[in-house]
């Protein structure tokens, strides 16, 4: 019974650079609910794409199980592995092989600004991307291709192909609930408890302080943007120095705005195409999801 409990009953499984982090870390304040750490095992396609592809991913079961150790009474143990959108057929296959009943949530953004926003990630944290953005999007399904230990995450416009990926999802599984990011940015109330309600859960009260979400800026250093992102005794001092939430808001902006800076924009050109380019995925996607998306792409 422990064998099958210890293994995950829901699933974030994509798309990157779409809020899956903010959702991941907000899911596990919930007490009923057990999000591991790290977020993305990738097990489920791990040792199909090449385990070179992930260097940090779990490749064999037991340690896939060691990430939900001591949470088989929670209602829900989850993992955020993204890039099992990318790869729905082995993905779907392992569900079914190893996790079998399982509640799969799949966020989507806009495919042009995920495109350019996943580009600059690998770009910042120095994962063999070198080229412009327009070279890497006209190389990069070969480039990924030829060399085997490039990461699935280089593949900035496949990741943005949504609508084969997400029908399988929905085709192989009867819980799969899709969240759009703009939906989550701009309302995140509404779409927190739509997703407690979907799994079943209590309301429960986020603490939204703590912030995932980067947006179109960079943290020009790393210790900042820990002590700014993450859970530190810096800002349990700063909540009791600072007991006014409207204050320590006005402190975070202030030191937010001195320590980053604006990511340039993508070319005008560069986005007129990739618009075009993911144009008719989109209107597909509005009818598989009964919700219109064209605003992607005008």
């Amino acid at each position: 019974m422990e064998r099958i409990m210890a293994l995950p009953n829901l699933l974030i499984v994509g798309a990157a650079k779409s809020g899956t982090t903010s959702l991941h870390n907000y899911l596990n304040q919930h007490p009923s609910v057990f999000m591991c750490s790290p977020k993305e095992p990738h097990f489920l396609i791990n040792k199909g794409i090449g385990k070179q592809r992930i260097p940090k991913g779990v490749l064999n079961i037991e340690d896939y199980k060691l990430l939900f150790k001591g949470a088989s009474s929670m209602k829900y143990r989850g993992e955020s592995s993204v890039m099992y959108l990318l790869f729905p057929e082995l993905a779907i296959k392992n569900i079914n092989k190893y996790l079998k009943d399982v509640k799969i949530i799949i966020m989507l953004r806009n495919p042009v600004e995920r495109a350019y926003s996943g580009y600059q990630h690998i770009k910042r944290y120095n994962l063999m991307e070198s080229l412009s953005f327009e070279k890497a999007l006209d190389q990069s399904e070969d480039r990924y291709f030829n060399t085997s230990n490039m990461t699935p995450a280089s593949r900035y416009l496949e990741l943005g192909m949504y609508f084969n990926q997400v029908k399988k999802f929905i085709k192989a599984f009867d819980n799969v609930h899709v969240i759009i990011y703009d939906d989550y940015k701009n309302d995140f109330n509404a779409e927190i408890d739509n997703v407690f309600k979907f799994l079943d859960l209590d309301a429960f009260k986020i603490n939204d302080e703590e912030k995932y979400m980067v947006g179109d800026w960079e943290w020009k250093n790393e210790w900042i943007k820990s002590l700014m992102m993450k859970k530190t005794p810096f800002k349990t001092v700063l909540r009791f120095l600072f007991p006014f939430k409207k204050l320590r808001n006005s402190i975070r902006v202030n030191l937010h705005k001195r320590n980053t800076n604006k990511i340039e924009k993508i070319n005008p050109e560069t986005k007129k195409w990739l618009k075009e380019y993911y144009k008719s995925d989109v209107e597909k996607l509005s009818l598989l999801l009964d919700k219109d998306l064209n605003n992607w792409t005008r």
